[in-house]
């Protein structure tokens, strides 16, 4: 096993994620600390510490990076309910600038599991998604080059949301401190703007992935519903086309199953239609679903600290490539 860099000045506490901005230079944490930190790469490829700072009131669920169009901007979310945005000035010196809150989104009536910013789109300019266990998505818009004016574009009660062409909505689901501790929240953007603003989203414990059209009113496009039973859903990644004709969208579950999903987006209004392409069978509860920045290779992580790397072969079948940990080997191990 190749381990080649460890991140100095860990956080206080459990690390909750971490994201790379859209050239891979930088790295993001953050913790059930409260703080987020920033690594940036040296010409040497070592991880040094740029920044760090108290960013929430709560332990730090989520993070994500705008795409660089935009600015150096990084959002986070939280247990206290709120999601705020951070931007890093320009320096004169050349060197990283002190990250300043712009805006502080409230109006969750629950804990902020998942945010993630839109892709470029000049026709609505820079958007948020964010998700909470009241299981509202909620989108936010800023067309102020200050970030200081954001508006709540949409506000779309997942679990109610009808089925494709259909105009009834589905009955309440039931909750509770029960699905706090089980159910699972997230949301994903597609990449292609080709679309118009298309979100993927799920919530609680429906193990049902909800695909919405935005605009010009909240719309179910297609809902993605596992074969047989299902355990509830923890994590959601929509992969970049990039050329392709299809989309890919790939699941994680509490029960250790994970799926990707071939969309194929309907064409003149017919209907968005959609395949599990892969299945990988049951383990530990999967703590995140990742793509690469071309679409072609899944890393999965899971709560035993074990880290698997999948790609399509040329039969178009999924392949585990390898896996790691993140446990330092043993001296014995090592042959000491």
């Amino acid at each position: 096993m190749l381990q080649t860099n460890l991140l100095p000045h860990a956080h206080a506490d459990l690390v909750t994620h971490v994201v790379y901005d859209f050239y891979g230079e930088r790295l993001a944490t953050c913790s059930a600390d409260q703080r987020i930190k920033i690594f940036r790469k040296s010409p040497e490829g070592a991880w040094d510490l740029d920044t760090e700072w108290k960013a929430h009131d709560a332990p730090i669920l989520r993070l994500s990076f705008a795409h660089p169009l935009h600015g150096s901007l990084l959002a986070s979310c939280s247990h206290d309910r709120t999601v705020r945005i951070w931007e890093e000035p320009p320096s004169s010196s050349g060197k990283a600038g002190r990250w300043v809150e712009r805006a502080v989104l409230s109006g969750a009536k629950g804990s902020v599991r998942g945010v993630e910013f839109s892709p470029p789109n000049p026709s609505v300019g820079l958007r948020i998604a964010s998700i909470s266990t009241d299981s509202h998505l909620r989108i936010h818009t800023s067309l102020d080059p200050s970030l200081s004016d954001w508006s709540l574009a949409h506000d779309i009660n997942v679990p109610s949301l009808p089925s494709p062409g259909s105009t009834e909505e589905p009955a309440p689901e039931p909750t509770g401190n029960g699905e706090l501790a089980t159910g699972g929240w997230g949301v994903a953007w597609c990449k292609e703007k080709w679309w118009g603003s298309v979100v993927a989203a799920f919530a609680g414990n429906n193990p049902v992935v909800k695909i919405i059209s935005l605009d010009p009113t909240p719309t179910s496009l297609l809902h993605l519903t596992p074969p047989g039973p299902s355990s509830p859903l923890t994590s959601l990644a929509w992969a970049p086309s990039c050329g392709r004709s299809h989309h890919l969208i790939a699941t994680g579950s509490r029960d250790g199953v994970v799926r990707i999903w071939r969309v194929e987006p309907g064409e003149e209004g017919d209907a968005w239609r959609a395949e599990v392409v892969a299945d990988f069978g049951k383990g530990a509860r999967i703590g995140m679903v990742d793509w690469n920045a071309t679409g072609t290779t899944l890393t999965v992580s899971d709560d035993e600290g074990v880290i698997r790397i999948y790609k399509a072969t040329y039969a178009k079948t999924w392949k585990l490539m390898g896996k790691m940990t993140a446990e330092e080997p043993s001296e014995e191990a090592n042959g000491y």
